[in-house]
């Protein structure tokens, strides 16, 4: 009798704890997360032709990450393919670069990794060279980690407008920055929103990561975009309305409750919200990337500025 007991008491507690790491997922029922975008619009509001014409996307490598890894408890859905993408700003006479994924070396340590461009990065290299300003949405190293590795990094990091909350985060040293490189560095410090360019305005957004910030972009065309990094990976979270397991938030560091109010409140503004035009970019979500390429939204590959 106590070893039937025994056992089931450890079953229940193996289901429990089952349940907790890969099955639990949970939004709140009302998001606690808010963007202004009456405010947003007027910081980024200048003289039309000062705002970015276009924006174009380079996919620098690929991935598969396991369903039940992307939605809690998603055991019967097909695995979730991935991009690792840099977006390229344009202007009339200059461009500006957001998000810089990883090198090859680094890729090759991403368990989940499928394909890698070497000829897409080598061009991104030069799109960030030629770039005014970089942007990263957050600090891990598939976002910025073509700086980290990037032997014009002393060209590269002086235009790189990296957070104070990114440069101290837990997670930045994954993209394996030079020892003592930030020496002299002088981070951006801001409360909610920041324009740092005609057109484009950052969000703070932390849970992914403590840096972790929205880019919102209008375009000359008036056309806009909200950079929404990860997170979500994919939209499947938003149309499921389910977060990440317990596992891949405790392994990125992530802030569970934070993100949970982000993904409810990008469900209802943009799922749900049949008048927003804002356009939410996903950073790795390939069929929304296919998507927006095929209506002319965003363009499919970078452009040199002798080209502009």
């Amino acid at each position: 009798m106590i070893i039937v007991l025994l056992i089931s008491i450890i079953s229940i507690s193996i289901l429990l704890i089952f349940y907790y790491l890969l099955l639990m997922g949970p939004w709140p029922r009302k998001s606690n997360f808010h963007i202004d975008f009456m405010t947003v619009k007027e910081l980024a509001k200048v003289h039309e032709k000062e705002l970015p014409t276009g924006i174009n996307i380079s996919v620098i490598a690929t991935g598969e990450l396991p369903s039940w890894g992307v939605v809690a408890g998603d055991f019967c859905g097909d695995n979730s393919k991935i991009e690792f993408p840099s977006f390229q700003l344009v202007y009339e006479n200059k461009t500006a670069i957001i998000e810089a994924p990883y090198n090859k070396r680094l890729f090759d340590k991403f368990p989940f990794g499928k394909e890698f461009y070497q000829d897409e990065y080598e061009i991104m290299q030069k799109a960030l060279l030629e770039a005014d300003f970089i942007l990263p949405t957050h600090e891990h190293w598939d976002h910025l980690g073509a700086i980290a590795q990037s032997s014009n990094i002393n060209i590269l990091l002086p235009k790189t407008i990296l957070t104070k909350e990114q440069i101290d985060g837990p997670t930045i040293s994954d993209a394996e920055f030079p020892e003592h490189i930030f020496n002299g560095y002088k981070p951006l410090e801001y409360s909610k929103y920041h324009r740092v360019a005609p057109g484009v305005v950052l969000i703070k957004a932390p849970g992914h990561s403590v840096g972790h910030q929205f880019i919102y972009v209008i375009l000359q065309n008036g056309s806009e975009f909200l950079f929404t990094g990860d997170v979500v990976w994919v939209n499947k979270n938003i149309k499921k309305q389910k977060n990440r397991p317990w596992l891949a938030s405790k392994k990125r560091l992530e802030n569970r409750k934070q993100i949970a109010h982000q993904m409810r409140y990008l469900h209802d503004e943009f799922h749900l919200n049949k008048a927003q035009q804002i356009n939410m970019l996903t950073t790795h979500d390939p069929e929304e990337h296919k998507q927006y390429i095929e209506k002319g939204l965003i363009g499919n590959g970078f452009q040199m500025k002798s080209e502009l």
